[in-house]
């Protein structure tokens, strides 16, 4: 209900969440409202926190199943959610060794056996993948708690600032031998304190959202714009598997001399209360029917366009801040880290794409308690930067299964009587748990 009333387009991820995508920034509050109201909570999908324990059906529901993975998972998800860690943590558990659940490739993973669990850790997927190492065997379901706890609180205390769990260990002198002689021998008794540490992460817990729900000044961080509550479309939508999607990404990127653009007359104009910056750093205002990013570093403050000219995303608001020892300021695009300098007589540049620059605009604090910026006539600001000029539109993007649709297309499901039967010369064996025949 909820995401067919606000356009939402749903999947089931890997991680057996429920992903709703495209949520406007002035609908967030109230999606979120009806999401807690229902009783759910946020899947931290983001933040370098747990992201979710992936199970299989376990005993519950499959013949082959030894131990009730959906019901540890259920408790290993519930203990850990949202507790923050150098970089993000993934958890599965399988029923049994046909590993349904790919345990082995998560940061920590669980496989039942007939005396417990199977307790793997320090694996994972991604650019370098890799396998889980075994910390501990045939590990009772009552201690297998304790044992997480110290091997992620150890990791929390130790590891690097985004290092994964995989590198962590790599890196760890002595390696699983050092780690199980900390978290299971007790060598540095330290075991009751990373018990007790854990647990006070764990007691800290609460729903992010349901607070900036109640929190008035969080509220008003959730419109598009800081200046207005009018709205504006950036990108069009697609209808795919009868939901909204937005249109793939332009193909080329926005290549106009922003920077260099010669305006006929520039003038200040109060754009936004100086107090909007109490509670944050940056603001997105329109002016006319202009998107503009304004920063305040430092004290100062600081203006450019809000489009991104490599995608022509209008989310430089939004973007990380940098500096160096020079005193150069940048801004670094959230999507794909083209990086505008903000300062300086190369102010507009992108340091790491020489093909696209950005318009950039003085701005300054005043005494009656607004922040001006010196800006050309609201007709020609829009003649160049207006969102509609720049809104990416449905036929520029690249259709990379047009091609494939093709083959697709007018495929239906055929009648019995019609099919084409697979048919085999000798009978299939199928083996059960542990028994000759196929390998599940």
């Amino acid at each position: 209900m909820v995401a067919k009333k606000y356009g939402l387009y749903c999947k089931i991820t890997g991680g057996q969440r429920i992903d709703m995508f495209g949520a406007k920034k002035g609908d967030l509050l109230n999606i979120w409202q009806e999401l807690v109201d229902a009783g759910m909570e946020s899947g931290h999908a983001y933040a370098k926190s747990l992201r979710t324990v992936k199970s299989c059906v376990g005993t519950t529901w499959c013949r082959f199943g030894i131990g009730d993975s959906v019901g540890m998972a259920i408790r290993l998800e519930e203990r850990y959610k949202s507790i923050r860690a150098p970089h993000k943590i993934k958890g599965a558990v399988s029923g049994c060794v046909r590993e349904c659940a790919e345990a082995q490739n998560k940061d920590f993973g669980l496989i039942a056996t007939e005396k417990g669990f199977n307790i793997f850790i320090a694996g994972n997927g991604g650019a370098k993948p890799k396998h889980s190492e075994l910390l501990a065997k045939d590990v009772p379901p009552d201690e297998v708690t304790p044992l997480i706890d110290r091997y992620l609180m150890f990791y929390i205390r130790t590891a690097d600032k985004l290092q994964r769990t995989a590198r962590w260990l790599e890196n760890l002198p002595g390696g699983m031998k050092y780690l199980r002689e900390v978290i299971i021998d007790d060598k540095l008794g330290i075991c009751n304190e990373l018990e007790k540490q854990m647990q006070e992460l764990v007691n800290s817990f609460f729903c992010e959202w349901k607070e900036a729900i109640n929190n008035p000044e969080k509220r008003k961080m959730f419109q598009q714009f800081a200046n207005t509550t009018e709205r504006q479309e950036t990108m069009e939508v697609i209808q795919e598997r009868e939901q909204e999607r937005p249109t793939y990404w332009a193909s080329e990127s926005a290549k106009y001399d922003f920077k260099g653009h010669k305006w006929s007359t520039l003038a200040w104009q109060p754009i936004i209360e100086a107090k909007h910056f109490e509670g944050g750093d940056s603001a997105n205002v329109k002016r006319g029917e202009t998107q503009l990013a304004i920063f305040k570093i430092k004290g100062r403050y600081y203006a450019s366009q809000q489009m991104c000219p490599h995608k022509r995303s209008f989310v430089l608001s939004d973007g990380l801040i940098g500096d160096d020892a020079s005193g150069k300021l940048w801004v670094s695009c959230p999507n794909h880290k083209r990086n505008f300098e903000l300062n300086g007589t190369e102010a507009g540049k992108c340091a790491n794409d020489d093909d696209i620059n950005i318009a950039v605009f003085e701005a300054e604090e005043r005494a009656d308690g607004w922040i001006y910026l010196r800006l050309p006539p609201v007709e020609e600001l829009d003649s160049l930067l207006a969102t509609g000029k720049w809104i990416v539109r449905k036929d520029e993007g690249n259709q990379p299964f047009e091609k494939m649709d093709g083959y697709l297309k007018g495929r239906t499901s055929k009648k019995p009587s019609e099919r084409t039967i697979m048919k085999t010369k000798e009978p299939v064996m199928v083996g059960g748990c542990g028994g000759p025949g196929l390998d599940w």
